[in-house]
């Protein structure tokens, strides 16, 4: 079923925010309408328009997501209905949460624009859901990973050979820099040759929300980036972008990934993603005795909660060190 014409005024409207005010990446944006989309077609059915709706509209879409039984006109027959509530819900706490930030954010855009006097969405309280820790790597499987591009790679047939020694250091590199610097990939894959041309120790990069900082580079990526920018030209670039692609086209998230999935079955990782890099860039800065708002710094979270979570991880590493370490820590 598709959004009727009268309703994608509002996805369009909320989209060029997202894209130019806000300044997400394209994988956050289509997250992002694709909720927004779900909760329009609701309303359609209802009958209904985003400047009619209170929180018990916006509880009764909740509930009818999950799974409830309802009536005919939920709207009416179930009013005290309760986001989440259903032993037989069919969208977890996380979508849940996920889904009330973006009708946060949409109702905030129509306040703003004076369609609306306050924000729905604004005093339902978030679903509780358990936050897995982010994945790191070990010391051990760190290192392997990091020299896998050229130490256990096997060449690509289907390359030519300056080409495929060219990719397998491109690899190399991008694997040093985001353990070096803690970046996403979206701001890795963003750098232009010209950032990087003297191997600087130190960049500035737009990150979230067009938000700069710097990050540091240290020698082992710049060495790995040395080696690199020596064999860039035989993928023969068709413009700025540091990192390119065998055909010299821009490389993609997809292509990392793409990547990374293969090192990680050579060595025998069940998983490896470059946020994995990440996450190890600031669980080692934290295991070292790192002032953790200097790594929020580095990381680019605005929020402190947000690089609080690897405070755990860090405490799971102290209390293996005891276990291991202390004659009674069995």
């Amino acid at each position: 079923m598709a959004v009727a014409e009268e309703y994608q005024n509002y996805l369009q409207s909320f989209r060029t925010n997202l894209e130019v005010e806000r300044d997400l990446s394209p994988h956050s944006v289509r997250a992002y309408l694709a909720d927004l989309e779900e909760f329009l077609l609701f309303l359609q059915k209802e009958q209904l328009h985003p400047e009619q709706c209170d929180a018990r509209i916006l509880r009764s879409f909740f509930t009818a997501r999950t799974g409830v039984d309802f009536a005919r006109n939920p709207l009416k027959s179930n009013p005290e209905a309760v986001t989440g509530k259903s032993n037989h819900r069919k969208l977890s706490a996380r979508s849940q949460a996920r889904k009330l930030s973006t009708l946060r954010l949409f109702f905030r855009q129509l306040m703003k624009q004076g369609k609306i006097q306050s924000n729905p969405a604004r005093d339902l309280p978030s679903p509780r859901f358990y936050r897995a820790l982010p994945g790191v790597l070990r010391p051990g499987e760190l290192e392997e990973v990091l020299e896998a591009p050229t130490e256990t790679s096997e060449p690509n047939r289907r390359l030519r050979k300056d080409v495929g020694e060219a990719v397998q250091f491109r690899d190399r590199a991008i694997f040093e820099v985001l353990y070096s610097t803690g970046m996403r990939i979206s701001e890795l894959l963003s750098l232009e040759l010209e950032d990087v041309e003297n191997l600087p120790d130190r960049i500035k990069i737009t990150g979230k929300g067009r938000k700069q900082r710097i990050v540091f580079v240290g020698e082992e990526a710049r060495v790995a980036l040395s080696k690199y920018m020596k064999l860039r030209p035989q993928l023969r670039p068709a413009n700025g972008a540091l990192f390119c692609n065998a055909r010299g086209g821009p490389l993609t998230d997809r292509g990392v990934r793409d990547r990374m999935q293969k090192y990680a079955r050579q060595l025998g990782l069940s998983k490896l993603h470059p946020h994995k890099l990440r996450h190890s860039f600031a669980t080692d800065l934290l295991n070292e005795g790192a002032d953790i708002r200097a790594v929020q710094e580095m990381l680019g979270h605005s929020s402190l909660s947000t690089t609080q979570i690897y405070t755990s991880v860090s405490k799971n590493r102290l209390r293996d060190i005891y276990r291991n370490c202390h004659p009674r820590g069995h």
